[in-house]
């Protein structure tokens, strides 16, 4: 497995409903924040090309304005004046001072920057020049007028009634100031939609909202669907595994999609050929069972009637040899059937009568084991599965330790021994049938302990695993899901 593979799996969850909602999630968000940036540079262009055009507007306006109290005498300037602050309502601020006036700027930004150029630009066209211009964006509150001593909120209602900002308005303003003969013409107006200058939250509470009601919406259809794809297959698992125990379940019902009444259909066929499969076998076997027992019986029995002692001796060992393979090679097949049927299975107590056995011989056996571990299965089996193991260990180490205990998702038996253990040869070699360690010839072990072990292990859902014990030994440890 690549680095890519473990590490999603570590990731990610291991069921598809999770798996889904995790890769929805992050679907959702990535979907939803492209969008939402496209939005936003959609109202933010919007912006600028409107701030362009206004700013083009009120910079001519202003050019004007600049233009005439330039072209005005100088003793008319101030009737003018106070026409403008007593007609009111013209939302510009004119005011000819005898010096510049310095006020703080508000923190600039690309809306900001933008007005002042095109400010710029359009007031330079009306008036022919443009170094010694200057625009600021101030607010209404920093406002200084005259001297640079007096604050536009202190001066007289009549001078900024209307004049500026209309009731709750926060717009910045634009001032601009210019160098007229002795004079600095001095005019503040407020910049339409002058929130962009001083920076504005883009997503609103209430376009967040929408974002995430959407998303909710969105996730909840989706987990809702793959429930509803998702219950059949968990329907097809749970036949699969009843198979693999051994059981016969019952014909599924082919309805719901096309898809699923096709996958349900094949798997109804597997289903009955594996039982045909099985009752085949069965009938095989008893067959074979029958077939070799007799004729070994039969040659044991003219091995008896002959004289020659040694001849006689030698060919009964080798027929006590092959019927101990015979069997051991049947009962393998048989293991692999399983013919009785599935029960609760004490655990518990079945390692402690079987350890109880070996140490009526006085062999070591010493026991670990958790109280009430149960597993569905088949109790001959799983005790020939476990008597195996033992006399493995008790032949090849010479004292067996059997530990038992289970946590939320499987129940563990592991069977230790103090021996040599085995080589990383061995290891894969051992479960070949009638592999032995030491490649002698015995009456009493075929060389099909592990191997059938194996195969009763994997019968029931299980894995067995071999694994060096600390200190020089071997481990075989069995893992059965709950």
């Amino acid at each position: 497995m690549s680095i890519t593979s473990n590490l999603r799996d570590r990731i990610l969850p291991n069921n598809m409903l999770a798996r889904v909602s995790v890769v929805l999630l992050i679907g959702i968000f990535v979907a939803q924040s492209l969008g939402t940036w496209i939005w936003v540079e959609q109202l933010k262009d919007g912006e600028r090309k409107r701030l362009i055009e206004v700013s083009a507007n009120m910079g001519s306006r202003i050019g004007q304005t600049i233009q005439f109290f330039t072209k005005l005498p100088k003793e008319y300037r101030h009737i003018v004046l106070d026409q403008l602050r007593d007609m009111g309502g013209t939302r510009y601020f004119v005011s000819v001072n005898k010096n510049y006036i310095a006020l703080p700027n508000i923190n600039t930004n690309e809306f900001s920057e933008l007005v002042r150029k095109q400010l710029q630009n359009s007031i330079s066209a009306q008036i022919g020049q443009k170094d010694k211009l200057d625009i600021q964006f101030v607010k209404f509150d920093d406002l200084k007028i005259l001297s640079g001593d007096n604050r536009m909120v202190d001066l007289p209602p009549k001078w900024t009634r209307f004049a500026l900002l209309e009731p709750g308005d926060q717009s910045p303003i634009v001032l601009v100031q210019l160098p007229i003969a002795e004079d600095w013409i001095y005019l503040a107006a407020p910049v339409p939609s002058g929130s962009v200058l001083v920076g504005v939250s883009w997503l609103t509470t209430d376009r967040l909202i929408s974002i995430s009601l959407v998303s909710i919406t969105v996730l909840i259809l989706t987990v809702l669907l793959v429930r509803w794809v998702v219950r059949p297959l968990r329907l097809l698992a749970r036949h699969a595994e009843q198979i693999g125990r051994g059981h016969k379940p019952k014909r599924l019902v082919e309805q719901g999609t096309r898809e699923m009444i096709a996958t349900v259909r094949a798997f109804n066929t597997m289903s009955e050929r594996i039982q045909k499969f099985i009752h085949d076998r069965e009938r095989l076997f008893a067959a074979i069972s029958h077939d070799l027992k007799t004729p070994i019986t039969r040659a044991r029995l003219r091995a008896e009637m002959l004289d020659d002692e040694e001849a006689r001796t030698g060919l009964i060992s080798d027929l006590e040899n092959l019927d101990t393979m015979v069997k051991g090679s049947l009962q393998m097949v048989k293991e692999g059937i399983v013919h009785e049927n599935a029960l609760t299975v004490d655990i518990s107590k079945m390692l402690f009568d079987l350890a109880e056995k070996q140490k009526i011989y006085g062999l070591p056996v010493r026991l670990d084991v958790q109280p009430k571990l149960h597993l569905e299965g088949r109790s001959m089996a799983l005790e020939r599965m476990f008597t195996n193991l033992i006399d493995n260990a008790l032949q090849y180490g010479d004292a067996a330790y059997i530990r038992a205990w289970q946590d939320d998702h499987y129940l563990h038996v592991e069977i230790r021994d103090p021996g040599p253990g085995l080589s990383t040869m061995d290891k894969k070699r051992v479960f070949e049938p009638y592999f032995r360690i030491d490649q002698k010839p015995s009456s009493e072990h075929s060389g099909l302990g592990l191997s059938i072990a194996r195969s009763i292990a994997n019968f029931h859902g299980g894995e067995l695993v071999l694994l060096d014990r600390p200190g020089g030994g071997l481990i075989v440890a069995v893992h059965f899901p709950l």
